[in-house]
């Protein structure tokens, strides 16, 4: 019987982790991971991962840019890889591990899978995918104190298959200012890019759906029943019981550290980056609405 899919996908710093490790225990005959095939530190887990994928794709296959989710996303968003070939390269990375799960229902939280979120129903027909968004203005707050270099020369971006720019992807108004751009402007136009491509996806399949990271963690609890509903019901297939979700703690994981740096300190140059960049997503998801920003937006002006 073919596995009833669920991927839950973000630009990170919105709960997947949680969701990952916690919706297998409330949802019935359900195997729910996040990242699947990322190594773990030195843990047990990254033994089982290796042992599960092997040790070309885990480790040399990532290190040499020919392995992983992000990698083949990004690659295809780049236009380096055709898209028949993307999704059968994406479809065979998984074979296995879903074959090799008894569960009916296998939900995977990983970031990544936004870059080909209206692609998940033509490799896995029926699949659904669960989009979180937040608040760019706190999410780039998070990435700063998370990772102060992301977007601006981590170590990790060095390696294959590189940092995803404007330019790459044939954004070519965002490649004009790039050069230009601090950190929180790199950020702002990533967050755009993703609310993006999750939103017209969402637009495109009724498989797809894009959900608010303070909804979800802000003590709304018909928010939260109205998405573990969603990715634990597939058209086919078994039908899944949906247990107390009051014994869900909502602890938060994973959580920045550092100092924070809001938007309220931020350059005009900022303000008027993540505005230009982010404004379009923010409006549809009901960001920026307070007067205090929309001061600071036209104080800032055009990027």
């Amino acid at each position: 019987m073919a596995k009833q899919l669920t991927f839950i996908a973000s630009g990170g710093r919105t709960g997947t982790q949680f969701f990952g490790d916690m919706l297998g225990r409330v949802v019935s005959d359900c195997h729910s991971e996040h990242e699947p095939d990322m190594v773990a530190g030195l843990s047990r887990l990254t033994v089982e991962r290796i042992r599960r994928f092997g040790l070309w794709h885990m480790v040399a296959g990532r290190l040499l840019g020919r392995t992983g989710v992000r990698v083949v996303g990004q690659r295809y968003l780049e236009g380096r890889i055709p898209r028949d070939a993307a999704l059968a390269r994406l479809k065979a990375l998984r074979a296995e591990y879903h074959a090799g799960l008894s569960e009916s229902l296998i939900i995977e939280s990983y970031y990544a899978w936004w870059m080909v979120a209206g692609e998940v129903g033509e490799i896995w027909p029926g699949a659904r995918v669960a989009g979180i968004l937040r608040d760019p203005r706190d999410w780039i707050a998070s990435w700063l104190r998370h990772e102060p270099r992301r977007r601006n020369g981590a170590l990790t971006e060095r390696l294959p298959p590189g940092p995803l720019t404007p330019a790459r992807i044939g954004d070519t108004d965002a490649a004009r200012h790039w050069d230009a751009l601090g950190q929180v402007g790199r950020l702002a136009w990533e967050w755009g890019t993703i609310a993006r491509t999750l939103d017209r996806a969402a637009a495109a399949s009724a498989n797809v759906a894009v959900f608010r990271f303070e909804d979800l963690f802000g003590g709304d609890r018909a928010a939260l029943e109205r998405f573990v509903a969603f990715v634990a019901t597939h058209d086919d297939g078994p039908r899944h019981e949906i247990g107390d979700l009051s014994a869900v703690t909502r602890t938060v994981r994973n959580a920045s550290s550092g100092p924070k740096r809001g938007w309220q300190i931020w350059s005009d140059d900022e303000i008027a980056a993540v505005a230009a960049f982010c404004g379009p997503g923010m409006a549809t998801h009901g960001y920026g609405t307070e007067a205090a920003w929309q001061d600071r937006v036209a104080a800032a002006g055009p990027l």
